[in-house]
């Protein structure tokens, strides 16, 4: 490796930070307000947000057992997750009651999050004892990757590395489906690009790492139970529990592996004889499985047209997965590209997943991107065109409830200085790519900002009518700064006649189909500056 600190220190360090990072459970209501005009009044919804998490970090043990000539060790994870994703919080302009909409912003992450720093106690874990007369269990965590180190490097781009890897280690495609392979040099059938066949931490591995983690991958990839290394490859503990580590947290495509690993030593070297790989499906379903991840992958990725740029192209991933995936904690593999994209309820870590898994498949650089938002969180950073930006699809799945069509953009296309002002990111041991890209940041791209309360006043009129041609239920616009935001929240939302109803009451009449002028919802987020209007028809 190219950093003395292992992954396995990182790894309980992580968890053990997670101890003290409380449950956000944050419960607020905003009180009523008097003022009431005679035309124009204002209405705000009571709003609740409550986020909790819990987490439970195994313990390390070691108990003797009877003979054997052979040292057995098992890593097991051990995990209670619950995560909520914060909701959008929603105000509603009405003719029939008041409430002061200065009092019902959308709350920002800044509100809810104070850093907590920490010092972890430094991770002991026992090598395996050699002696011919005992046996040594260690238990050790090998955790989900919401909740260990995504390491990365600037190293060249993964184009560059890739011409650097060996594909001698490569996975048939074999007969019962399972159609990714480990081989380099494939070409997107979508793109024409070369397919990213490793996660972008794979290329900060050593060459011994490399070969350890391709023998791996490409065993898993075949569903095999063992994996046997031979005397001269000597392989130790520290680089078996590392590689797959970093495999169960980055290989999204090896959706069925277990958290859970038992191998072998030899007792005269110490080093590792075989590893048992267990999968948490029945291997005889894990091909039908794929097929399915396989079907729902094909179906997103033939919706790109040759037209289409980088931005175009992960837009599309983008809106997809929040369109057609429930954030849902009960769901069954929500930490998975098959939760994602076949079973449709994921997590944040099944979101992230799945987008640079499909990123990948189309020869787009992305990557996974720890750090807290309310809760330990996971989201990406993709390369559009030659720069690199933060996309974070959790957070931009808004509530259902009032908008099913639509999709927030908040957190698409931010910088390395933007994501630090909203969140706290994880530091890592390799070089994350800076994330400076400026011209595919959603508002900016598509002229939505307003750098006055005339041009937003402008900016959502003419949306509104955009809108109203197809019905979409969203219009939505960022402020160039903070006074610009208070500036137009306080006059489009205040109880003037120079409000939101009457600024689409005054267009309504052109719409090709006509929106709701008596209750207008709306939303503000102080944090991200983003203003949002959601129309109602009443054709």
């Amino acid at each position: 490796m190219k950093n003395n600190r292992s992954f396995a220190f990182r790894t309980a360090a992580f968890a053990a930070a997670l101890l003290y990072l409380t449950a956000c459970g944050s419960e607020i209501e905003y009180p009523e307000g008097a003022d009431t005009l005679p035309t124009y009044s204002a209405t705000g919804t009571v709003m609740t947000i409550y986020d909790t998490s819990e987490h439970t970090t195994p313990e390390m043990t070691t108990a003797p057992e009877t003979t054997t000539t052979e040292t057995t060790t098992s890593v097991t994870e051990s995990e209670t997750e619950t995560e909520t994703v914060p909701s959008e919080s929603e105000a509603s302009l009405s003719t029939t009651a008041s409430l002061s909409l200065e009092d019902v912003p959308e709350v920002g992450i800044s509100e809810y999050y104070e850093k907590t720093q920490t010092t972890p106690p430094t991770a002991v874990l026992t090598a395996a004892e050699t002696s011919a007369s005992t046996v040594t269990t260690v238990t050790s965590a090998v955790t989900s990757a919401s909740e260990s180190v995504v390491t990365v490097s600037t190293a060249g781009t993964a184009a560059e590395s890739e011409a650097s890897v060996t594909a001698a280690l490569s996975a048939d495609v074999s007969a019962d489906g399972l159609n990714i392979k480990l081989t380099d040099g494939r070409k997107s059938p979508y793109t024409g690009r070369d397919i990213i066949s490793h996660p972008y931490s794979y290329y900060t591995l050593d060459n011994t790492h490399k070969v350890l983690y391709d023998k791996l991958v490409s065993a898993m990839l075949s569903c095999e139970k063992k994996v046997t290394f031979t005397a001269d490859e000597k392989v130790t503990f520290q680089q078996l529990f590392d590689t797959y580590q970093l495999i169960y947290n980055d290989e999204n495509r090896l959706f069925y592996i277990s958290p859970t690993i038992n191998y072998s030593t030899d007792p005269n070297t110490g080093y590792i004889k075989a590893m048992d790989v267990s999968y948490i499906f029945d291997i005889d379903k894990i091909p039908s499985m794929q097929a399915e991840v396989d079907k729902a992958a094909d179906n997103i990725l033939s919706m790109i047209t040759p037209e289409m740029n980088d931005y175009d192209i992960v837009k599309l991933f983008h809106d997809y997965i929040i369109r057609n995936c429930t954030y849902d904690e009960k769901s069954a593999n929500p930490n998975t590209i098959y939760g994602t994209l076949v079973e449709k309820e994921a997590l944040c870590q099944g979101y992230a997943q799945s987008f640079t898994y499909l990123c990948s498949l189309a020869g787009i650089d992305s990557l996974i991107v720890l750090g807290v938002a309310n809760e330990p969180h996971m989201w990406n950073i993709v390369k559009m065109d030659n720069d690199y930006y933060h996309i974070d699809l959790t957070w931009d799945d808004p509530d259902r409830a009032k908008s099913p069509d639509s999709v927030r953009y908040d957190y698409f296309g931010l910088t390395d200085e933007r994501i630090r002002e909203l969140r706290q990111v994880d530091d890592y041991d390799y070089e994350v790519p800076k994330a400076e890209g400026k011209k595919y940041q959603y508002y900016y791209y598509n002229n939505l900002v307003a750098g006055s309360v005339a041009e937003a006043k402008s900016l959502i009129s003419s949306e509104a009518l955009k809108a109203a041609e197809t019905k979409a239920s969203t219009v939505q616009i960022l402020c160039a700064d903070d006074k610009v935001f208070a500036d137009v929240t306080g006059v489009l939302f205040g109880n003037s006649s120079d409000n939101v109803i009457g600024l689409l009451g005054g267009i309504r009449d052109k719409a090709k189909n006509r929106f709701n002028t008596e209750s207008i919802y709306h939303n503000s987020n102080s944090s991200t500056r983003t203003v949002k209007i959601f129309l109602e028809y009443l054709d």
